[in-house]
């Protein structure tokens, strides 16, 4: 190698005190004294210092320019480790100098000798460099088979945990330093690629294990006695257990994993060291009206906690000796909408497959819970995690199972995947529809009145009884989202056997509380529940059966709507509170568990923020500036204190409860999903922004299906662009492209109303000026090539079939088509760069 080749590779070694550079494919025979390698990507963002003198450590890091550990730190850096026979073994110190060769454009690192005096452990070290990345291979060779208690595949010690703000997990969790709040706090997970981020001086470091050669990969986080914050390795042939029943987290204590064997032979693993700038790499855009980098954070930490491992995802926390998740809440695959991580969608299927196969009992009730060890699970219920709360039978367990399947797919479009869940939510759906036992399109619950003592639903220790319209509005919208999916699904008669199930609910639901339904004509509000004796309970405004009423379409009357959310946000001012209370009014004696008393007080009164999106949808076509208000509330709150809560008590508003609800970010899913209007469908991306004119000038990066998607929003203005592709319309729309293929689709339509082709890769923006369903109504829209003269195929879809369509470019008759069966025509046009093209489309019927 000449000295042109070695700068180019970015690779020196260097012998201290008398440095000695070895040109050419040589090993470097070093003498007794201290020897380091400097190893850098080729951009010089990742800078790594191998210190190999009687000990084989990296003891300097620099990302970006921000040094993350410095060799004047005692056992920081990244260095091996194993424990065994209750002793630690590491490569930091009091081992044999190893040997350092150069071959070509790679270091590798050999001779690592560590362990028991007997029964060494080898290793090889392998550095590649390349433009933006290293590349680094552990070769590790057990002499024979062992047991271990712990090891470092590698290690990871930084000096402090202020090092990082956190770290993102590859299944889409986190491990927030927040947490960590104790010595000895240790964090398990299956899963392997991390990216630590510091959120004051945005450096960040990604660590990904890129081929693990069937490996079994599982990291440990561990706040150490003397304040550094460590990472630990597992690679091993069998997946690792937990070893205190199956916690993840454990707050004073780094054993999370059980001992494993290792067999005698070589393992290996290469992990892709890659240094980034944090608001570059996680930048979402520009929030006028709100603090930017406080949406980002709160969707990167609090809303991330809920992910307890690799098939565990709930919208509670691993931070708590139980580890809940909560298999009854609806929201979780919502929460992904704005997470906007593809790996938290990746693990939720696989928590959805993971529930499906051990969460169902044979007559199809879904086991509402799964946490780290039995405390408040039914007697006999608990198995692999799953069981019964022991405060009732809590059956949205079984709407949600559906909602949240559909959801997802909503978001991955994975038509393969959903059918695999198709007999398990109908299963779920058809437990429940077989409770309605008098055929009145309500069903009942497993309690006949709240003297029973017992939950029913989310609200857990208020005794909802019977006839309960929180769980009854949640199937209302199970049974509404998973008829769409049959109906995608190709099974119709399914498709109109749960529309129908969802009508009849619906009606049921609206009629007047003397006639048998939940609508209080008194209050103006709807109830909670009907007991079987006919009396009615939870009189008392419970906000999320009345904001589920109306955000869900149950309530389609606008007088009652306009009733309901003025009495609240009346209610609102004059309490001042920052966020919706679950209700407003105390509920009566002995209709909850005595821990509500007096009111105002946990489920009687307090404010949860999980409910804060199903507000935000209740009040966006009302009017929008009021869920802004509070949501840039919650923005607020999260600065002072992470929003890391259970939730906030109603007199001083300040955060109360040890069990952590990730749930808490639900008001900024709101804002993506019901002031921006991102909803992501199974074809398509549709926008129905309701904003204020402090959003205008918006800019939304989000990511779907393999695309960037950039969606600029200001009032009657909306656009969106991916792909080199940009569609401009004052009204909602959805689109998606593929290669050189764009699809339009007016309004939600689930069809594609307009395609364009264009024959070159350019930059093609099309406005829709004027676009209605009526298949006679004019169709107008503007074209504009940034490339030269591109040739774009047009096809107009949901025409009249067998008709004529004029078409005019630039007010010039264009050409005349005829639609097909399907109402279809197609047509092509040249457009200039940077020329605009005026289409318009006529029936000449």
């Amino acid at each position: 190698m000449n000295k042109k080749q070695y700068l180019k590779w970015s690779l020196i070694i260097c012998l201290s005190q008398f440095p000695l550079f070895v040109w050419g494919q040589v090993q470097t025979e070093l003498n007794s004294k201290m020897h380091t390698v400097n190893v850098q990507d080729k951009k010089g963002n990742l800078v790594l210092n191998i210190n190999c003198n009687n000990k084989c450590a990296i003891d300097f890091i620099e990302t970006l320019g921000s040094k993350v550990v410095t060799n004047d730190a005692d056992n920081k850096g990244a260095f091996s480790s194993i424990k065994s026979n209750g002793k630690w073994f590491t490569t930091l110190s009091d081992i044999p100098s190893p040997k350092i060769i150069m071959e070509g454009d790679k270091i590798v690192i050999d001779d690592i000798l560590f362990g028991e005096e007997n029964n060494k452990v080898k290793e090889k070290w392998v550095f590649q460099t390349y433009p933006d990345y290293i590349d680094w291979t552990i070769e590790r060779t057990y002499r024979r088979n062992m047991s271990l208690e712990d090891t470092g595949f590698p290690q990871w010690s930084f000096s402090s945990m202020d090092t990082w703000t956190g770290a993102l997990l590859g299944n889409g969790g986190v491990a927030w330093c927040k947490f960590f709040d104790k010595i000895n706090a240790s964090l398990g997970n299956h899963t392997g690629e991390v990216t630590f981020w510091n959120q004051k001086n945005n450096a960040s470091l990604r660590i990904d294990p890129i081929e693990v050669n069937g490996l079994n990969i599982a990291v440990r986080f561990s706040r150490q006695p003397d304040n550094s914050f460590t990472l630990n390795y597992t690679a091993s042939e069998e997946r690792v257990r937990t070893k205190h029943f199956l916690s993840r987290f454990i707050i004073d204590r780094q054993d999370i994993w059980d001992i494993f064997d290792v067999r005698s032979g070589t393992t290996k693993i290469t992990y892709r060291l890659k240094a980034l700038n944090y608001d570059k790499t996680y930048s979402r855009g520009e929030f006028p009206g709100f603090n930017g980098e406080s949406i980002r954070s709160v969707l990167n930490t609090i809303a991330r906690v809920g992910v307890i491992d690799e098939n565990i995802m709930g919208s509670n926390n691993w931070h708590l000796d139980m580890g809940y998740a909560v298999l009854h809440e609806q929201w979780i695959a919502q929460m992904g909408l704005a997470i906007n991580d593809p790996n938290y969608l990746k693990n939720y299927q696989k928590s959805l497959d993971y529930y499906r196969d051990n969460a169902f009992t044979p007559e199809g009730r879904v086991k509402d819970r799964w946490a780290y060890r039995i405390w408040d699970s039914k007697p006999g219920t608990f198995d692999n995690g799953f069981y019964e709360a022991q405060w009732g039978d809590l059956l949205d367990a079984n709407t949600d199972y559906p909602t949240n399947v559909a959801g997802l797919f909503q978001m991955n479009g994975d038509l393969n995947w959903v059918l695999t869940q198709k007999l398990p939510c109908e299963k779920a759906l058809n437990f429940l529809l077989r409770r309605d036992s008098d055929n009145d399109g309500l069903i009942e619950v497993m309690t006949d009145s709240y003297k029973e003592k017992k939950g029913s639903d989310w609200i857990d220790v208020i005794w909802a009884s019977y006839e309960n319209a929180f769980i009854n509005a949640k199937l209302y919208e199970a049974l509404t989202q998973w008829s769409v999916v049959e109906e995608i699904l190709g099974d119709s008669e399914k498709a109109d056997y749960y529309r129908h199930a969802a009508e009849k609910c619906k009606n049921r639901f609206n009629q007047p509380v003397n006639e048998g339904g939940f609508w209080s004509p008194e209050n103006k509000w709807y109830v909670y529940w009907r007991d079987k004796d006919d009396k009615i309970h939870g009189d008392n405004l419970v906000t999320p059966v009345n904001f589920m009423a109306i955000a869900y379409g149950i309530c389609d009357d606008n007088s009652r709507k306009e009733a309901i959310l003025s009495k609240i946000e009346n209610l609102m001012q004059k309490e001042k509170l920052f966020m919706w209370p679950i209700n407003f009014f105390p509920y009566q004696p002995d209709e909850g568990y005595k821990v509500n008393y007096p009111f105002p007080n946990y489920e009687n009164g307090d404010i949860f923020l999980g409910w804060g999106e199903v507000g935000i949808r209740a009040y966006k076509n009302y009017d929008p500036s009021i869920p802004i208000k509070y949501i840039s509330n919650v923005l607020k709150q999260y600065e002072k204190d992470g929003l890391a809560y259970q939730r906030y008590d109603r007199k001083k508003q300040e955060g109360q409860g040890s069990d952590i609800l990730a749930n808490n970010c639900l008001p900024i899913v709101g804002l993506y999903q019901d002031i921006y209007g991102i909803q992501p469908q199974y074809n398509r991306l549709f926008l129905e922004p309701h904003i204020t004119k402090e959003l205008n000038g918006t800019i939304v990066k989000y990511w779907l299906r393999s695309q960037y998607y950039t969606i600029q929003l200001s009032l009657n203005d909306y656009s969106m662009s991916a792909n080199s592709f940009s569609v401009n319309s004052p009204e909602s729309f959805s689109m998606d492209t593929e290669k050189n293929k764009l699809f339009y689709f007016n309004r939600n339509s689930p069809k594609p109303s307009l395609t364009l082709s264009r024959n070159k890769q350019s930059d093609v923006q099309i406005k829709i000026l004027q676009w209605d369903n009526d298949n006679k109504k004019i169709k107008k829209w503007m074209v504009k090539s940034a490339a030269g003269s591109t040739i774009t195929d047009y096809e107009i879809f949901l025409l009249k079939a067998g008709c004529n369509y004029s078409v005019s470019k630039n007010g010039i008759p264009f050409t005349v088509e005829k639609t097909d069966s399907n109402g279809t025509i197609h047509f092509s046009s040249v457009s200039d760069s940077e020329k605009e093209d005026i289409f318009e489309l006529n029936s000449t019927e």
